[in-house]
């Protein structure tokens, strides 16, 4: 079936985090791709688990900035143009070129739309990459655990990729977002080990910002347990006393 602009770009959506914001989907449908396979993912379990998937299914760079197009065209009054969707954007073959055409679209139709990313920063280390995201306002970027084996438990990354490099290439993003859900039962990261190495990890990468949420749809696996509000609430209390990074509880 061919490929609509409806495929490509969805909303507006109301966010908390980025008001009015109209979405870009770079991965291919039906399937999940993602370079994660996150024990919580609103998506479900990952069907193409890849750091170097093929190229088929992805949508044409071309293709992308005329649904892009037709969507400012569309939509006046917004807040964000943010790339997200079923799986991890970074991974079309053709990000950087992407990015980069979207943004003059931006300065062309709606110079005040700020370009956002989601990401879940496994592909930080690849230069074309960082190139690309140092073209966007808001490089949110998911840190979960600060250590080898709860960021296994928890995101479930392929082979051939470990915490250390990840760490490293956010090390090198400028300005990013740091994006981190805690979660309990099966599997958690809100105290412990666990908790204080995430804590010494946001010290190295040093992010502008740390925005902190939990669970709030059903999750592909059992056993896991949202944190209340207030505890979340303080957690970003204390990261704020102990890194002077601002830090917000969704």
């Amino acid at each position: 079936m061919p490929l609509r602009w409806s495929d490509v770009i969805y909303g507006p959506v109301f966010s908390r985090r980025l008001g009015r914001s109209l979405g870009i989907n770079l991965l291919p449908r039906p399937h999940k791709t993602c370079s994660f396979d996150c024990v919580y993912c609103e998506h479900g379990l990952t069907d193409i688990l890849s750091l170097q998937p093929s190229g088929e299914g992805f949508p044409d760079a071309v293709f992308v900035l005329e649904a892009v197009e037709a969507g400012l065209t569309q939509y006046s009054s917004l807040d964000h143009l943010t790339f997200s969707g079923n799986g991890e954007p970074t991974l079309h073959p053709h990000f950087i070129r992407i990015v980069e055409g979207v943004r003059a679209l931006r300065n062309r139709l709606h110079p005040s739309l700020r370009l956002a990313v989601f990401s879940n920063s496994t592909t930080v280390m690849r230069p074309e990459i960082l190139e690309a995201l140092a073209l966007v306002d808001e490089p949110i970027m998911k840190l979960d655990a600060g250590d080898e084996d709860s960021w296994r438990a928890i995101n479930r990354p392929p082979p051939g990729i470990t915490l250390e490099r990840v760490l490293q290439g956010l090390s090198l993003v400028p300005n990013p977002v740091l994006q981190c859900l805690f979660l309990d039962g099966a599997v958690q990261n809100v105290r412990g080990r666990p908790y204080q190495a995430w804590l010494e990890a946001v010290l190295r990468v040093s992010p502008k910002m740390i925005q902190i949420y939990s669970l709030d749809r059903p999750t592909p696996e059992r056993g896991l347990e949202e944190v209340p509000i207030e505890e979340l609430r303080r957690i970003a209390r204390e990261v704020f006393e102990r890194t002077s990074i601002p830090a917000h509880a969704f």
